[in-house]
């Protein structure tokens, strides 16, 4: 019994990186997908650590990842940066349904 303690830690650690990993990677084929359908191009994409405007800080659970980007709109011919909102608010799941997006140039 003794023996598998270390093991069985070992490997919910293990289980934790892996299940950490593929929500984050989830959450970039989900981003990908949602410009893909909306006439974007990715041009610049990355996890928004620090600040959040107040209308999210309260809105936005654990769960959920927020990315800052920036984007060509191919039917205005323009850049458009903003913030977008990826996964379910309870447990973040990564869907279509689960895009929200809050531009900076509105």
């Amino acid at each position: 019994m003794a023996r598998t303690t270390p093991l069985l830690f070992v490997l919910l650690i293990a289980a934790g990186v892996w299940l950490s990993w593929r929500h984050y990677r989830n959450a970039r084929a989900l981003l990908q997908e949602w410009a893909q359908a909306n006439g974007l191009r990715i041009l610049h994409a990355r996890q928004n650590w620090g600040f959040l405007p107040l209308s999210m800080w309260f809105t936005t659970s654990k769960y959920q990842l927020v990315y800052r980007i920036s984007a060509y709109d191919e039917s205005t011919h323009r850049i458009r940066n903003g913030l977008v909102r990826l996964g379910t608010p309870i447990w973040g799941f990564m869907n279509a349904d689960a895009v929200e997006v809050f531009w900076e140039d509105n």
